[in-house]
Order: structure tokens, then C-alpha cells, then sequence
């Protein structure tokens, strides 16, 4: 039942219910719940040694996407904007995520730091990645009855 005009009440009424709109329609829902609203669907195809990572991001500018790589974790980050609604428009239904994203995908071994690529096409982000050169083990020769302290 709408309030009546003459009662007092009626203003604080209405403001409660269009901030009550703005919070649940102005942001996607799970915004609300988590302290991040998405993180893009990744895959990660490995071999012995190189590494081919997808992720699909689509609307989200090549510009404001950010690749990093931490020994054998590679980082990848941005923001994806909400495009600008009609002036009086809500949503009717809300499941495309929009914000910044983080994903952190650990690899099974450390990357070359300098035979990394990201080719950003079709709203698809591919990075492809080797394995750094592991040095040849180091052997530890053994020697048979003496006392190393005493050579």
C-alpha cells in the first residue's frame, strides 16, 4: 500500500526505498557478499616445460589489464566498467560482473622472466611462457672413511 501524501511520513519512506534500489540494483549482487565481485574464467595448458594461460575478458580494455609474474605465479589484474545507464533505468536483472579483478595462477614450475608473451585479441587474453632453465645439479662427492673435519 503506497503512503498517503498528507502523511509525514511518506518522504522518509520514499527515500528509504530508492536508496534501498540503489544498493541492490546499482551494483550486481554478489558485490554485496564478497570483497571481490568476479574473477575471469581462466585455463592453464601445461607441458614439461612451457605454459599456454587463457582468460576471457571480455569488456574489459586492453589498456586496464596487467600481467606480472612472481617466481612460478602469474598474476593478472584490471577493472571492468559498467556501461552508463538511462537516467531512471534499474536493472531488471543483474548477471554480468563489472569492478577490478585479480586472478593468481600458480604454475608448476618457475617461468623465464624473459620468454613470456600476452597477446590480448577478441576479448581473450593469451600468455604464453617457458620454463627457466633449471641448473644442472650440483653432485656432492662422497668420501669413504675420512673425517671431513680432519682433512
Amino acid at each position: 500500500m503506497a503512503p498517503r501524501e498528507d502523511d509525514p511520513f511518506a518522504h522518509v519512506q520514499r527515500e528509504v526505498e530508492r536508496l534501498w534500489r540503489d544498493l541492490v540494483y546499482h551494483q550486481h549482487p554478489s558485490a554485496h557478499f564478497a570483497d571481490q565481485a568476479w574473477a575471469p574464467p581462466a585455463d592453464v595448458v601445461v607441458t614439461q616445460n612451457s605454459a599456454r594461460v587463457i582468460l576471457e575478458l571480455a569488456g574489459v580494455p586492453r589498456d586496464a589489464v596487467r600481467v606480472r609474474l612472481q617466481g612460478r605465479t602469474l598474476i593478472v589484474s584490471g577493472r571492468r566498467v559498467p556501461p552508463q545507464e538511462l537516467q531512471g533505468a534499474h536493472y531488471h536483472r543483474a548477471e554480468i560482473y563489472f569492478g577490478s579483478f585479480e586472478r593468481s595462477l600458480e604454475l608448476p614450475w618457475e617461468a623465464d622472466p624473459n620468454a613470456i608473451e600476452a597477446v590480448f585479441r577478441d576479448g581473450m587474453l593469451e600468455i604464453r611462457m617457458r620454463a627457466a632453465a633449471t641448473p644442472n645439479p650440483t653432485s656432492v662427492p662422497i668420501h669413504e672413511g675420512a673425517d671431513p673435519q680432519t682433512k
